[in-house]
């Protein structure tokens, strides 16, 4: 997990790097159901309370790897930007020229981050529908249509599949690494560790992208649903959005699973709110973040204590972080500068990151890390790629979920824990809402 030595930085996009987008948007004079119009062939997405957009195809890209894959993708994206034709008679936000972006989480990850610009795009914003197309170095043609390009996608309500699960690790032999992490927090070594867990799910049935969209963005509404590349999840936790000059992160530490999807009752969300493990945990995550920001914005405001964020068979401790953006950050730039945070790294980071390194061998990929947007004006949101799974194989798919550790940390709790954390992706995968 530790940044390497060297700093490799390998960019690339297509067809070439001083190409000029075309772009278009156009309004749709009819409501639009964007949730029933995920094509099969879709190649990125993002959805909230069923808005946000959905992709096909790839006009161009830009790959990049090592510590600088940020400050890469967003210098080529910002160049390319410079150069774009845009006629957007729509004027919205996602409207126009808009990069859709997964990272990888660690600086030595051999995963490489994506950002990419699609062919077409489908978006809703504010009950506003609109059709976005990109040519490069040439106008771009409208289809008749949107709905040749998005036609209907019903879902139907098939039968629950088998699922094969094969965690990496026994509960025995991960609750033993959750001590040994609680072991060093204890000697020094650290203030806080997030340790995570994979599962690898097998279907017997080829996994099908447009339809976890579908099935999640149902389910969890109000989380960021997201889709690039291998990663594909429902994330609760906003890492960066800024709009207007200002940034607005929101920061979950501290959870409570649930059992079937209920809520806490009054009495144990009061305990939940007041425990001092939990206010730790949580405490480190959002310093983490208001400490990171003090070179990019002023004016920083913070929920004067954390609140709980309900979600199907999880409780969270949450706190919002808002602030004025200084010039010249863009979306990304604020990401990469949070990026990870304490909820999902530890505190302090490079010790943490440390533990996490020998104790969580497998590269994390696009785990715990930003997954998002960004616009041509640097404006975007960028989500933290949680309640997810890495698409592996056309019937395969990785699960990782994780906690934070602190000194009081226990192993069966922290494995209940992660494991509640898989639950809505687990249930997606199986064919379950």
């Amino acid at each position: 997990m530790s940044a390497p030595s060297r700093s490799r930085s390998a960019v690339s996009s297509a067809p070439s790097e001083a190409v000029t987008p075309h772009v278009r948007t156009v309004r749709i004079e009819e409501p639009v159901d964007l949730l029933g119009h995920i094509p099969a062939d879709v190649s990125a997405a993002w959805l909230r309370h069923g808005q946000g957009m959905v992709a096909l195809g790839r006009a161009w890209e830009v790959r990049t790897d090592g510590p600088g894959r940020f400050a890469d993708a967003s210098a080529a994206f910002r160049a390319l930007a410079a150069r774009a034709r845009i006629d957007d008679e729509v004027r919205v936000r996602t409207s126009g020229l808009v990069a859709l972006g997964t990272f990888s989480y660690a600086d030595d990850s051999p995963r490489a981050s994506t950002l990419m610009v699609p062919s077409a795009l489908l978006g809703v914003h504010d009950g506003e529908a609109f059709l976005t197309v990109v040519g490069i170095d040439e106008d771009p043609a409208l289809p008749i249509s949107w709905r040749d390009l998005f036609p209907s996608s019903p879902v139907g309500g098939a039968a629950e599949a088998q699922l094969e699960l094969e965690p990496d690790h026994t509960p025995d032999e991960y609750q033993a690494l959750v001590q040994e992490a609680v072991a060093e927090i204890r000697a020094g070594a650290a203030e806080k560790v997030v340790l995570s867990e994979r599962t690898t799910v097998t279907a017997p049935a080829p996994l099908s992208p447009a339809l976890l969209l579908t099935r999640l963005a149902r389910s969890y509404p109000s989380t960021w649903v997201y889709h690039l590349e291998d990663v594909v999840g429902a994330s609760p936790e906003m890492l960066a959005q800024t709009e207007d000059g200002r940034v607005f992160s929101r920061v979950l530490a501290g959870s409570r699973p649930v059992a079937d999807d209920g809520e806490l009752d009054e009495a144990d969300r009061r305990a939940f709110r007041a425990d001092a493990k939990e206010r730790s945990e949580h405490a480190f995550a959002v310093d983490s973040v208001v400490e990171r920001l003090a070179d990019l914005a002023a004016e920083l405001e913070v929920s004067p204590e954390p609140f709980v964020l309900r979600l199907p068979g999880l409780e969270h401790l949450a706190s919002d972080i808002s602030a004025r953006l200084k010039g010249g950050a863009t979306s990304l730039d604020v990401a990469s500068r949070l990026h990870p945070s304490a909820a999902v790294s530890g505190t302090p980071r490079e010790a943490a990151n440390e533990i996490i390194a020998r104790l969580e061998p497998r590269d994390r990929g696009g785990y715990a890390s930003p997954v998002g947007w960004m616009d041509a004006d640097g404006d975007g949101q960028w989500a933290i790629a949680l309640r997810m799974a890495h698409l592996t194989g056309e019937r395969t798919a990785v699960m990782q979920a994780g906690g934070g550790l602190v000194a009081a940390s226990d192993p069966v709790s922290e494995h209940t824990e992660a494991l509640a954390k898989c639950r809505p992706m687990l249930r997606t995968l199986r064919g379950g809402t």
